[in-house]
């Protein structure tokens, strides 16, 4: 038998603990299941809190070491908290200045644009989620992390500043590049674990259309992939992202007025998505 694949949430936990033993300021709070053990508890017990689903401590807590300066993450939401109350909680914790790791849980994109400073990622592989939280470290300023279920599905190692937060608007798939071939053509646009691995999937069967990923999500960021994507494409096809007004494609697609943006949602059957995807780039090709 082979090792059991490592685990998304595994990576960021491993990775926070490592950053804690590079800075005494952050802080780890979470929500755990009955007998597991943050790496970073077991490193830094002085600076993790297992606070479960007493919520009103948790944000009093939290805005406590927040103004005192410490860099705080809050993980593990979903343990022993009500699905419906998961939304409400991360936006507190990110408007007293903290860092939300979340799993696939759907907060409003509205809400989360109107909250101050908020970074939104969401990384797709082991080196962007470990990259992610670095940068998060490093700022000092709240950042929403949403990471998949299960494995990471990475996608590429083409951009510089491995491990210290420094990922690009756009990570360019640089297999499909995006040259010649690919200027002429329909541009994929990969966002979350999901996105990505239909991205990846749909490639395997037709290579032919360019690949663009993206890992931060907010206002300045995606304005700037905008720009980016808009000088070498003028057909996207979005998969992945928040759905509604402020889902990706939709800003995307204001920010790109003269540009074709169309979009796949993933719907947990990879081969029929992708089958999906390539029917809707057939019918953006002139």
């Amino acid at each position: 038998m082979g090792a059991p694949a490592i685990l998304a949430e595994d990576v960021y936990r491993e990775e926070l603990a490592k950053i804690g033993a590079e800075d005494g300021r952050v802080v780890c709070v979470e929500a755990l299941p009955g007998g597991a053990r943050h790496p970073f508890e077991t490193a830094h017990p002085d600076r993790f809190f297992q606070l479960g689903s007493v919520e009103s401590a948790m944000v009093s807590m939290v805005e406590g070491l927040v103004t005192a300066g410490f860099r705080v993450f809050v993980c593990g939401l979903g343990t022993g908290i009500g699905a419906a109350r998961l939304p409400r909680l991360a936006l507190a914790h990110l408007q007293t200045g903290a860092s939300v790791v979340v799993p696939d849980i759907q907060v409003d994109p509205a809400e989360l644009l109107r909250t101050p400073r908020v970074r939104i990622a969401a990384p797709s592989g082991i080196q962007e989620i470990r990259a992610v939280v670095r940068g998060a470290a490093r700022s000092g300023r709240p950042y929403h992390i949403r990471i998949g279920a299960g494995a990471p599905a990475d996608v590429t190692a083409h951009w510089a500043g491995a491990g210290d937060g420094d990922i690009p608007s756009v990570v360019w798939d640089v297999a499909g590049g995006f040259g010649r071939r690919a200027d002429a053509g329909v541009c994929l646009v990969s966002v979350g674990e999901d996105g990505t691995r239909l991205a990846l999937a749909a490639r395997e069967r037709n290579a032919g259309p360019a690949h663009a990923h993206l890992v931060y999500l907010d206002d300045s960021h995606l304005a700037a992939a905008a720009g980016e994507l808009a000088r070498h494409h003028d057909r996207f096809v979005v998969l992945g992202g928040y759905p509604g007004r402020h889902g990706v494609r939709q800003r995307l697609s204001r920010l790109m007025p003269g540009c074709a943006v169309l979009g796949v949602t993933p719907s947990g059957d990879l081969a029929a998505d992708a089958g999906r995807v390539l029917s809707t780039v057939k019918g953006l090709w002139r």
